[in-house]
């Protein structure tokens, strides 16, 4: 009888505890459920709702029309499309111990891409690598990178004078050449572009990996059963070639550096201080060459925008020579220190940084448990997209945003620091802010400043020799946005500033 009444009871209780955890289960659901989207299509579920040629100008219709917090079904697979700066920061900078890993890839594991630091998970060997880099590019360490760039950059300026038609090479030059200085000691010679390709090859394809919707197989991960040639499965090979190169050009980034170095003695560099500072030979590998292609790649595109932008609106161009001339004269070329004194210049560079994002959508993030935003369930696993394009755009921050107007960031002639900072979601959130994002201001900055001080840009001209119209495509389907080709016409100022540019600094 006992027995009986007890098993009962038994019964009794296991029922209340089931019927009461789906009575919470119901309520929670009512609460609290995915964030809105798209209708998916069974099976597929949303993709054909991800963009096809611009993402962050399509990404930004289905945040007008769905919300700040969008939920996108990829194949089962959970996307999070963050349209405004707040939720970015809600996810990113708030939570960032939940949404700062990064999505797992099927082509990612293929080509081992993930021993760039940017693509790793917040793992101690991650925390190592972006430890490393963050003590070599902190504001301190980058002033004394400024004779570096200020070298560099004058040798810009020699090559423009030269050739101005080859601008857009001119300009890859120049990047590589200083980030190659800093990074591996390396002086590169003029005209000798083997570095810069590796770079660009090496960005050519974290960039092509890190595109959402590039690879089928990122999708229906069964084709990875698939043998190499059996139609569907042709990424096999490519993965496979990909692999390869990658660690190619990363050893060979190292390796001439280790043998400069042994036939013409030791510079100091980012490579001899992470030698120093007792880091394995694997990881200094890595963190170099990393660096070395981020620093090589998407400033260049920033300085591409900063011609376009300057042929199209000649006012804005004679303003900040005016401040120029007024503040360094015409006896030198600008510095890195001038910064402060050039409040118009220096809103001209915030200005390209918003008018060209380089990264519309930036790295795409994951979250790692099931969260709850908003009111929204946010299930662990999620790729975590922030629109960092929109932003850009956001008209709440930026009136008339399309409009090239560095007077946005000025109040009574200086800096307004009411006005949101393009650099302050251009480089990343939380814990994947980019860690050399104070060298890559300086950069552009003296980039931007000394190509203003010495030449004039404007539109090409025909064979009448009027000014020709500039079109010119701003936005692309890759993870990087980079301009389409377009010329412009770069002429010296005056004959005292082709003094300046032929003249030997120290």
């Amino acid at each position: 009888m006992l027995m009986a009444m007890a098993s009962d009871l038994l019964t009794v209780l296991l029922t209340c505890t089931i019927v009461l955890f789906a009575v919470y289960r119901c309520r929670r659901a009512t609460k609290c459920h995915l964030p809105p989207g798209p209708r998916p299509l069974p099976i597929l579920g949303n993709v054909l709702d991800f963009p096809k040629k611009h993402l962050g100008r399509e990404f930004r219709e289905l945040s007008r029309k769905h919300g700040e917090i969008v939920h996108l079904d990829v194949l089962g697979r959970s996307v999070i499309l963050l349209g405004t700066y707040e939720a970015a920061c809600e996810f990113f900078e708030k939570r960032s111990s939940n949404n700062s890993d990064r999505p797992q890839s099927v082509m990612m594991k293929l080509t081992n891409l993930d021993w760039i630091f940017v693509f790793k998970d917040c793992t101690p060997e991650w925390r190592r690598h972006r430890r490393a880099i963050h003590n070599q590019f902190l504001p301190s360490m980058v002033t004394g990178f400024h004779h570096i760039m200020f070298r560099v950059t004058h040798n810009l300026l020699r090559d423009l004078l030269k050739s101005p038609r080859d601008f857009s090479s001119h300009i890859q030059f120049s990047f590589a050449s200083s980030v190659l200085r800093i990074v591996y000691g390396t002086d590169l010679v003029q005209g000798d572009r083997r570095y810069y390709q590796l770079a660009q090859r090496l960005a050519i394809i974290a960039e092509d990996i890190s595109t959402p919707g590039r690879h089928a197989v990122e999708a229906f991960q069964s084709l990875q059963a698939l043998p190499s040639w059996f139609p569907g499965a042709a990424f096999k090979k490519v993965a496979a070639a990909w692999k390869q190169e990658l660690i190619s050009i990363r050893d060979q980034l190292y390796d001439s550096a280790r043998d400069e170095m042994d036939r013409h003695g030791v510079k100091e560099s980012l490579i001899t201080r992470l030698i120093d500072g007792g880091e394995d030979e694997k990881m200094i590998r890595e963190v170099t060459a990393a660096v070395y292609a981020a620093g090589s790649d998407t400033t260049v595109a920033s300085v591409h925008a900063f011609f376009l932008a300057m042929a199209l609106h000649p006012d804005v161009q004679k303003r900040a020579q005016e401040e120029l001339d007024a503040t360094i004269g015409i006896d030198r070329l600008p510095q890195v220190s001038d910064q402060e004194s050039l409040p118009y210049v220096s809103a001209l560079v915030k200005e390209v940084l918003r008018w060209h994002v380089v990264a519309p959508i930036g790295v795409p993030h994951r979250s790692t448990e099931d969260d709850e935003v908003n009111g929204f369930i946010i299930p662990g696993g999620s790729i975590v997209m922030a629109n960092i394009w929109a932003m850009s755009r956001d008209t709440e921050s930026y009136q008339d945003p399309e409009r090239f107007h560095p007077e946005r960031f000025l109040r009574n002639g200086q800096l307004n620091c009411d006005v949101r900072d393009p650099a302050s979601y251009v480089f990343g959130f939380g814990r994947r802010l980019c860690p050399g994002r104070h060298f890559a201001e300086a950069k552009l900055f003296i980039t931007c400043a000394s190509i203003l001080h010495t030449f004039n840009i404007s539109p090409p001209l025909d064979m009448e020799g009027r000014p020709t119209k500039l079109d010119v495509w701003m936005g692309n389907d890759m993870a990087v946005s980079h301009l389409d080709s377009f010329d412009c016409r770069i002429i010296v100022r005056d004959t005292q500033k082709e003094a300046l540019i032929r003249a030997e600094w120290m």
